[in-house]
């Protein structure tokens, strides 16, 4: 299984709509990083799938939890 962090982020930050955030910094591999990308965000020890909402022009990635049906 891999257990490699795509976009390293605390899960609890939110932005002023509810969506998730972190820096584009914090991508281990920014190239994959871009609108409707889904990937997995947070730590080691607690992360979840995503999908890319948004990235603004200072950087940040906005995120929402992947919802299952």
């Amino acid at each position: 299984m891999n257990s490699t962090i795509d976009l390293r982020a605390d899960l609890n930050q939110e932005d002023d709509n509810g969506h998730n955030w972190c820096l584009i910094t914090d991508a281990v591999d920014q190239s994959v990083v871009s609108p409707g990308a889904v990937l997995k965000a947070g730590t080691e020890t607690f992360w979840t799938w995503v999908r890319v909402d948004a990235i603004d022009p200072d950087g940040q990635v906005h995120f929402s939890p992947i919802q299952k049906d």
